[in-house]
């Protein structure tokens, strides 16, 4: 007898309770996933259990190989450009040098004209003030005996010493054009204004009363004397150009030297290439010294300039 107090029986076989398959030695039914098929993981393809989810497919290996994480998108930049050399970067030669000077010349080429004109003119005059030998000589060209006394007291000390002075002079007018030149390493085009700005003076003046001596020594000793004197203007080519620039009077000399036999060849060659126009210009009667005297300065500037590491206005 069935007892339906508070529900059914499961001990009464007329309560309609199925029998457990697997008390007979059965296996239970499989119920299908509502979700669908799963992933490895165990995760549901189908988590809303929609009736028309369509798994999808994934060939040549399944889910983990067809699945590409986003590539990160590099922006492109433009290829990095070396930059290209300046003309400061490249090692200084003769060539350079001499376009460079003609070029600069050639800007300021008035300027230069009047200045060399005038200094030149005032080396001149100041040559002949202290050489009165050589006015005498000239004054009396026709006598050949006054000649002769004249030429024999431009042999004494005395009159050798006043010509010393007056070379010590002759450079500190010629420092003007040092002055420009090195200007023009600056600015290329160069004012009247440029030549008059001397800084380190003293320095130059120390310089002047040294290219006086040795000038004086060049007339004395007889055969040497020239020797001594091409070698010290050889040696001193940067000394003031250096003295221009501020540098001491001592370490100006010890540096010039320094950069004479640093740049052995380079001196050389720039002395070469001045001696022969200056001994050129004789065919001029002196007058193309007005073009050349300034060039070849600023051939000097723009080499010293570069020596020592100082740009130079292209």
């Amino acid at each position: 007898m069935s007892n339906t107090y508070g529900g059914w029986n499961p001990q009464d076989p007329s309560s309609g309770q199925r029998p457990d398959p697997r008390s007979q030695g059965g296996q239970p039914p499989q119920q299908p996933d509502p979700y669908g098929p799963r992933d490895p993981y165990g995760r549901p393809a189908n988590p809303y259990g929609r009736p028309d989810y369509q798994p999808p497919q994934y060939p040549h290996g399944g889910f983990q190989q067809q699945y590409q994480a986003p590539q990160q998108q590099v922006p492109a930049y433009a290829p990095v450009q070396e930059p290209e050399p300046s003309p400061d970067d490249v090692p200084p030669t003769i060539g350079g040098a001499w376009r460079w000077a003609w070029g600069a010349f050639g800007a300021s080429w008035g300027i230069w004209v009047l200045m060399s004109l005038a200094l030149g003119v005032a080396q001149v005059a100041v040559v002949l003030l202290f050489s009165p030998s050589t006015m005498d000589a000239l004054s009396s060209s026709t006598d050949p005996a006054a000649l002769d006394a004249a030429l024999a007291a431009g042999q004494s000390f005395e009159a050798k010493a006043l010509g010393a002075a007056g070379t010590a002079i002759s450079f500190l007018l010629q420092a003007l054009l040092y002055a420009g030149a090195l200007a023009a390493t600056r600015t290329r085009t160069v004012r009247f204004r440029d030549f008059f700005l001397l800084r380190g003076f003293g320095g130059l003046v120390g310089y002047a009363l040294l290219a006086g001596v040795i000038g004086f020594v060049s007339t004395v000793v007889p055969v040497a004397g020239g020797l001594i004197q091409v070698v010290c203007t050889l040696l001193l080519l940067p000394v003031p150009f250096l003295l221009l620039n501020g540098v001491g009077f001592g370490r100006a000399l010890g540096r010039g030297v320094g950069l004479v036999l640093s740049h052995l060849g380079a001196a050389l060659a720039f002395f070469g290439i001045f001696a022969g126009l200056a001994v050129a210009s004789i065919f001029t009667c002196g007058t193309g010294l007005v073009v050349v005297a300034p060039a070849m300065l600023l051939m000097g500037a723009c080499l010293v300039q570069r020596w020592t590491g100082e740009p130079v206005r292209s």
